[in-house]
């Protein structure tokens, strides 16, 4: 679930993919990232046009639409644009991040990072077996996701889940997708988020 905060400079309330904690003398303070840009371009000296984009809607492989909500962080000399997938009122599957020139403008990363959107969307690494109704690797044998965490799992430590074609898979389903390559050989390779893996 999306947990709305309080932006603890201007009052308003962000969410929590659009706000971030910043440490003071004695705890953490929730800003909104509009603030929190703000603050940044005073400091670095920067003229720093904060643009708002609006949601977009993409439509993957399959034909099923995705829903995705943007968020701009200024790093000084650069600036960090991500794209979550919201379904109802939580996160859902897909999220995106580029890292672009604060001079370039926001359009710049933007157009980046929607390049990037549209190419992982139209790809394909898992796929149910309609005999079995379990997923499946693909035919091109490449999986490329997000690692994350399985909460629900109640175990410690805590193993990850995988965030592939926008789908929550877990540590153990993934497991049984590899068993029909015992024996073969594979490379784990992992990237930053920021980093471009569609290929």
């Amino acid at each position: 679930m999306i947990s709305d905060k309080k932006c603890q400079w201007c009052g308003k309330q962000a969410s929590s993919y659009n706000s971030i904690f910043i440490p003071a003398e004695d705890k953490n303070l929730c800003v909104c990232l509009h603030c929190y840009n703000q603050e940044i371009s005073k400091a670095a000296g920067i003229d720093f046009d904060q643009v708002q984009l609006h949601p977009v809607v993409l439509t993957d492989k399959d034909g099923k639409d995705h829903e995705f909500h943007f968020s701009l962080r200024l790093m000084g000399d650069k600036q960090v644009l991500s794209a979550f997938e919201v379904a109802g009122d939580a996160l859902s599957g897909y999220e995106f991040s580029c890292i672009g020139n604060t001079a370039d403008g926001i359009f710049s990363v933007f157009s980046q990072l929607y390049g990037r959107m549209l190419s992982a969307l139209n790809q394909k690494h898992i796929c149910k077996n309609t005999e079995t109704g379990t997923w499946q690797i693909t035919r091109e044998d490449i999986v490329r996701g997000r690692i994350s965490c399985d909460d629900a799992s109640g175990e410690y430590p805590r193993i990850p889940k995988l965030l592939i074609d926008g789908k929550a898979v877990s540590w153990d389903e993934f497991g049984r997708m590899l068993m029909p390559y015992q024996g073969f050989r594979f490379i784990l390779q992992i990237a930053d988020p920021a980093d471009d893996t569609q290929g």
